[in-house]
């Protein structure tokens, strides 16, 4: 490591180039391969770049030391800006061969904070999975910190790329207890695990504010979420909070066993053994490490079958499974499979010995725990815009895109709230359900979900017949208050909106376009329209909503039920997931405000573009 502390040395096209207001009396640390990364942490100065050798590996568990100032220390790549998308432009593994990689020797994380860590900026840097994928990658803040005033705060990741292993994962990518967080252009993938909920972002002990914009956030539990623990600091609610024009996914290889099925098994008779004669058959089951110390196993094989007419042997072969560590052989009796031999090969002689007693398992393989994109379990004051949801499917939940559902988990937080949410501009698409709202935690006590609005999103493709789940747009149930629903367009194959336990109160239901379905407005053990409002959305305000194939006498007046086979033919092009209202559309200008019924797209879409 070189320390070279330069003041009036370093060049204005050098700061210029780096697009970040330095101080002119910046130094710059340069870090090499093999360069002790933790001493030029202790050593930089507020102001100063740490610049890491772009490509090299750093492996250790780094700490953010707590500094004076309020001038930002910058870790990054040592290759120029222009070898990277611009600042508002989304970094992507494309770039992985110019990113410092930062990866844990061990379990622990490989980037922390001391107590009070402030003004960091982490910038072109990519960050691997801990060993076997336990546990989080990045740790902002601690979990058991007792004082907001104790947390890390005025920390900048920008253009930044953390992943969990292909084959093992990891739990978590963030852990976000801190104050004053933001997290731009950056890329998460690979965040998942088995036998737990993993998370690309997750805080639950941080005061905020945060802002997570313009990133890719790929986690097979829940993408982000806040809440989930109860807080020690007392009476903290996690607030100001805006989550803007990020794409969350999931890959789709995760609706399936994560070990593949054998394949190409085939059963022969042999010579030599101490079989009786009589039919045999064999299932192979392939088995590998998936992370956190757990080992997955596939589906069994079709079975394969031989007879033998005197007494011998069966010679089982079958394909290499990638990735697998070892296989068993499940036989000896069709369809009644009792007993295993473990092997490594991917070959076995059953000669007649026997094996270890057991049925062969008879379920689909070891899958990682899907749940869904975005969760509030402890929120106030957030701003959800111009974002696209896709790809949550029923699998570990029922697969709502997004879930507002306050969760004091521990019973030590009444406190804990779901408040004041603005959720607008958005598309969310290719879902197994749309949302669910919440109203308390009915088991161990919190304050009620209030003031949530739904504003000009889209809903394409919540299909049950697809992802699984309800195919349904939106559940509200146990005493929300003052939910708006104003202005969505819903292309979806289940109820409109369900309600559940507790009546709501305050729900406006305004300008929506959507088809009925078979159930459109309705709650437990009641009947679509007035026998489920009443019940479950007394005072309902429902006006200039669009309910194709439903029934008019079932609802208020002021709405309108054109046939079921008409939805469609409202929209530009569907088919294309243009759901502008066409020219013909007897929708335009049909909206209480006098504009057009759904969400205005034009709207959506420059937002999501950033305009």
């Amino acid at each position: 490591m070189s320390h070279i502390r330069i003041r009036l040395i370093v060049s204005v096209p050098l700061l210029l180039a780096l697009l970040i207001p330095y101080p002119i009396d910046a130094a710059t640390i340069a870090v090499p391969a093999g360069g002790d990364l933790q001493a030029a942490l202790h050593k930089a100065l507020p102001g100063d770049i740490i610049l890491l050798q772009a490509g090299a590996t750093f492996v250790g568990n780094f700490v953010l030391p707590k500094k004076s100032g309020t001038s930002y220390i910058t870790i990054r790549s040592s290759a120029p800006d222009g070898s990277f998308p611009p600042a508002g432009y989304r970094i992507d593994p494309r770039f992985a061969s110019l990113l410092p990689k930062l990866r844990s020797p061990n379990t622990a994380s490989v980037l922390m904070t001391a107590t009070g860590a402030h003004h960091w900026r982490l910038q072109f840097l990519e960050f691997r999975a801990n060993s076997g994928g336990y546990g989080e990658i990045i740790r902002l803040g601690s979990s058991s910190e007792r004082s907001s005033a104790n947390q890390p705060h005025h920390i900048i990741l920008d253009r930044v790329y953390v992943h969990g292993d292909p084959k093992l994962g990891s739990k978590r990518g963030i852990a976000l207890n801190s104050g004053d967080t933001t997290i731009v252009n950056s890329y998460f993938s690979d965040i998942k695990a088995v036998g737990q909920e993993s998370q690309a972002i997750c805080g639950w002990n941080g005061p905020g504010p945060f802002r997570l914009e313009n990133n890719y956030i790929e986690a097979a539990g829940i993408g982000v979420m806040f809440g989930g623990a109860d807080p020690a600091i007392p009476y903290l609610v996690p607030s100001n909070i805006t989550i803007r024009r990020n794409h969350f996914s999931k890959n789709l290889k995760w609706r399936n066993p994560i070990v593949p099925t054998p394949a190409g098994v085939s059963a022969a008779t042999a010579g030599g053994g101490n079989l009786p004669a009589g039919s045999y058959a064999y299932r192979i089951i392939a088995y590998a490490p998936c992370g956190n110390g757990k080992t997955c196993r596939s589906t069994a094989s079709a079975e394969a079958r031989t007879s033998l007419s005197t007494a011998g042997a069966v010679t089982l072969k079958w394909s290499t499974v990638a990735g697998a560590s070892f296989y068993r052989v499940y036989g000896r009796r069709s369809g009644g499979q009792n007993q295993y031999w473990t092997t490594t090969s991917t070959s076995l002689v059953d000669s007649g010995p026997a094996g270890t007693a057991s049925a062969v398992p008879t379920g689909t393989g070891t899958r990682y725990i899907v749940k869904n994109l975005l969760e509030f379990k402890n929120g106030r004051h957030v701003v959800i815009e111009a974002n696209l949801f896709e790809y949550s499917w029923e699998q570990d939940q029922r697969g709502y895109a997004v879930q507002l559902t306050p969760s004091n988990s521990g019973g030590t937080a009444p406190w804990t709230a779901v408040q004041s949410i603005m959720f607008r501009y958005n598309t969310v698409r290719h879902c197994a359900g749309g949302m669910v709202i919440n109203g308390r935690d009915t088991a161990r006590g919190s304050e009620y979900t209030e003031n949530i609005s739904l504003r000009h999103n889209l809903f394409a493709d919540l299909d049950s017949s697809k992802w699984g789940g309800p195919g349904g747009f939106l559940v509200v149930g146990n005493g929300t208050i003052d939910v708006l629903v104003e202005n969505n367009t819903i292309d979806h194959t289940g109820f409109v909106v369900a309600g559940t336990g507790q009546a709501n109160t305050g729900f406006i239901f305004i300008n929506n376009i959507s088809r009925h379905n078979q159930w459109g407005i309705y709650g437990d053990y009641r009947g679509a329209g007035f026998d489920s409002i009443n019940v479950y959305f007394p005072g309902i305000y429902m006006r200039r909503n669009v309910l194709a194939g439903g029934a008019a006498s079932k609802y208020p007046a002021d709405n309108f039920f054109p046939p079921a086979g008409e939805f469609l033919l409202q929209f530009v092009n569907p088919s294309a997931e243009d759901f502008r209202l066409n020219a013909s559309s007897p929708y335009n200008n049909a909206a209480t405000d006098g504009r057009d019924i759904g969400a205005h797209l034009d709207t959506v879409w420059r937002k999501q573009r950033g305009g």
